[in-house]
């Protein structure tokens, strides 16, 4: 009876008054927010529960819950909101949570140097929000050669996420790589915030779902793509300079609502291309309705295999 009593009352939970909360930053979550209320806070206060963290070289001191250091890198193990500060001279940051666990990491003045890996790892977590602190400058190197191990696992990045990655904050980030993307998520990123500079061997930012722009700087140097989506590039707002790159933007869709772009390209500056897993024929379409946008290319300007 009880458990009867308990599914009518979930089944009709909103006709009975109660309110229904969505997590919009959870991957399950499929509505059409472009950007929620966690990817745009850059500027979150600190609680009770924030673990303070300052990185000393190999190792470093943890004041709180949800991290340790192992063979010279700092493994978040948990959910939570962590402040780091300090450099690690040949190591990483490593997040390494339950698949439902949402990490909050802030960056003050923090440099990361990294030869066989990404300086960023998220091998597990729901998302993870990489907060840049105001008037900070933060940086992450990475070496030409990534070890076995984690080439094993695809990384292809300074910055390489399994999850949702956002980025967000009033502080800068300067990201070097010497092997293959400045940044790479398997899921979707969002930029909110920041003074983010790139420079990569190929693509820039390099992601497998959609990627979102919005009031941030954004720089790259790179020898492909500035960005690439295997789905989706939106921007809202912001500034972007691709100042080297074989294609500026390439995604299925490319939507551009507003922002201050200026592309330098050897080839396309914006290109719909793309594959499907499956083989399916993908609907290919750029859609450019505001911002000021400038191409200083080398081949096509704008290239659609779609609508345009």
């Amino acid at each position: 009876v009880l458990t009867l009593l308990l599914t009518v009352t979930f089944m009709n939970g909103e006709k009975l008054g109660l309110k229904v909360i969505t997590d919009e930053d959870a991957e399950t979550y499929s509505g059409s927010t472009y950007f929620t209320k966690n990817d745009k806070d850059g500027d979150w206060e600190e609680n009770e529960y924030t673990t303070h963290i300052s990185l000393d070289g190999s190792d470093g001191t943890i004041d709180g819950n949800g991290a340790y250091f192992l063979n010279g890198n700092l493994v978040i193990s948990q959910a939570g909101w962590y402040v780091i500060s300090g450099s690690l001279e040949d190591g990483k940051i490593v997040v390494d949570a339950s698949d439902s666990s949402k990490v909050w990491i802030k960056l003050n003045s923090v440099t990361i140097n990294c030869s066989d890996d990404a300086c960023l790892r998220v091998n597990q977590a729901d998302k993870v929000f990489l907060t840049l602190a105001d008037g900070t400058e933060n940086s992450f190197t990475s070496g030409s050669s990534y070890s076995e191990e984690a080439l094993s696992d695809n990384t292809g990045g300074t910055i390489f996420s399994h999850d949702d990655l956002t980025i967000n904050g009033s502080g800068s980030l300067t990201v070097t790589a010497e092997y293959k993307h400045g940044i790479d998520v398997n899921d979707s990123l969002v930029i909110t915030g920041g003074n983010i500079k790139v420079t990569a061997p190929q693509d820039g930012i390099h992601v497998n779902d959609s990627f979102r722009l919005m009031d941030a700087m954004l720089t790259l140097d790179v020898g492909d793509d500035g960005v690439h989506s295997d789905d989706e590039l939106y921007i809202e707002s912001g500034t972007v300079l691709i100042s080297s790159s074989y294609e500026g933007f390439e995604a299925v869709t490319v939507d551009i609502v507003g922002g201050d772009i200026t592309i330098y390209s050897t080839d396309d500056g914006i290109n719909a291309a793309g594959d499907s897993e499956d083989g399916s024929q993908l609907s290919y379409a750029i859609n450019i309705s505001g911002g000021d946008i400038k191409i200083i290319p080398g081949g096509d300007g704008i290239d659609s295999n779609g609508d345009f």
